[in-house]
Order: C-alpha cells, then structure tokens, then sequence
C-alpha cells in the first residue's frame, strides 16, 4: 500500500494490484470554541448578583418597590393568629391578638390622658433605616415578631383590621370588666379589661372592638392554639374616633387598641 501526499486536502490510498483508488477524507482541522458561551455565563452571573441584591433591598426595606398601605377589606378565612410575640410589658408578653393575614398595619404610640405604662415592641420596625435592619436582622433582635411602625413614645399598640375580624386575648388571664366606649354619647364597641396571670398588678385594656356574648367579668381568657379565647370582632370607629392608625391604612384606622395600666389606676377610674 502506498500513500500519496501530493495534495493538500485529500490522501490517496492505492492498493496494489487491486487497481483501486481509496479517498480518505482530510484530516479534520480542530474548531475553537466560540468566546460566546464565556459572555453568557458572565452575562448570567451579573444578571443574578442584580437579582439577588434587588430581593435584600426589598426584604431590608432599602426601596419602597412594596406598597406599605394594606388593603381595607380582604378576602380571607377568620380565625385564630399563630402565636407570635407582640410587645413586653415587664413580665407581661402581648401576643398578636388578630389572625396575621388579616392585619392591615400595626403602630405603637403614646395615650393621652392615661397612666399607660411603655411598651417594648417585638418585631420588625418598618421606619428604621436599612443599616438598622440589617443590624437587628443579624442580631436576632426582631424575635420573630411582626412588622410595625412607631410615631412617638410606645405607651400603647394599634392593630388594624378591617371591621367585622375576630380579636383573641393577647394574654392568660381573666377578664375584669366589661363596659361600653361612650364618645360623644355614641357607643363605639367595649372597653375590656383583663388581669395577666404574669403580673396581677398591671390591668391589659383593650378597644375599638365588640366583646364577644361569650365573655363576662370572671371569664378565663387562654392563648393556648387549641384553645385560644375571641374577644370580639373590630367595628368601626372612624365617625367618632380619629385613630393615629389612618395615615397607614386605607380603611380610617378601624383596629384593636391595647393599652397595659397599674391595677390601681384602672381600680380608681
């Protein structure tokens, strides 16, 4: 067998005494690789450190890409909130009293006129600057609680929720009276007093909501999950109330007002 190279692009085999001629294809010359699957990928990699950094600045509250009023009405089912911590009162834990889904805005602010005692709010402040967040983020500082604004001493605690939405207890205890909120000669649902098993010192009052029929002066309130106590339902109190809670919501400011006095203070009154 002889092998002739006389041409570039083809080699002929001529075997001998057969009198035939084989062509063999040329000798394949080896493509690069295109430099266009090296910009994709750097192309996707830059795409993902955008996206990535957007969804923690939206988490951290750096842009305001998520609407912060929440809507008057929605529908969704009623019930019981998961057991989440609200606010500290010294030995006294406030738990979310109102099903999460349905709360519009929570806001801790001062009371005129009361011997309220402060609040220590558990949660996540949505008007702390973003460096803040992260820090308390990092620290564990939010303990799980919810997302709430502050606009000025913390002596008392809004949770909204359009009207008509079951409220349970915020503590273990009993409930001390019942009494109707008279402003103005209108009565705007029922003042509830309950005395924490924590501390039967200090009295949790809570507002701007119906008592439910089941509940009378001496009944045991439980947030036990199985078994956790309706207060009442929230009725509307934009006609007569002018709630602090309306310059974040879209329904008024319509919420479940909860307040922590000394004994003595609400005995006097």
């Amino acid at each position: 067998m002889v092998v002739h190279d006389e041409q570039a692009d083809v080699a002929t085999v001529e075997l001998i005494g057969s009198g035939v001629d084989i062509l063999l294809p040329p000798p394949t010359v080896p493509v690069r690789k295109s430099s266009r699957a090296r910009i994709w990928v750097a192309c996707g990699l830059v795409l993902g450190a955008v996206l990535v950094g957007g969804i923690q600045l939206v988490h951290f509250g750096g842009v305001d890409l998520i609407p912060r009023l929440a809507p008057a009405t929605r529908i969704l089912p009623a019930g019981a909130p998961r057991a989440q911590t609200l606010a500290r009162q010294d030995q006294v834990v406030l738990l979310v009293p109102v099903q999460q889904s349905r709360i519009t805005a929570i806001l801790f602010h001062p009371v005129t006129g009361a011997d309220a005692l402060p609040l220590e709010p558990v949660g996540e402040p949505l008007d702390e600057g973003i460096v803040a967040r992260i820090i308390s983020s990092f620290a564990g500082d939010t303990a799980g609680g919810p997302n709430y604004q502050v606009d000025g001493d913390p002596t008392s605690v809004d949770i909204g929720a359009p009207v008509g939405t079951d409220t349970y207890a915020p503590v273990d205890g009993k409930v001390l009276s019942i009494t109707p909120l008279i402003v103005e000669g209108t009565a705007y649902g029922d003042q509830i007093a309950i005395e924490p098993i924590a501390n039967p010192g200090v009295v949790v009052i809570a507002t701007g909501i119906k008592s439910d029929p089941k509940l009378s002066v001496g009944t045991p309130v439980s947030t036990r999950p199985e078994a956790w106590t309706a207060l009442g339902r929230i009725v509307d109190i934009t006609s007569g109330l002018d709630p602090l809670l309306g310059k974040y919501t879209q329904d008024g400011g319509n919420r479940l007002h909860l307040e922590v006095r000394p004994a003595t203070a609400v005995a006097a009154s």
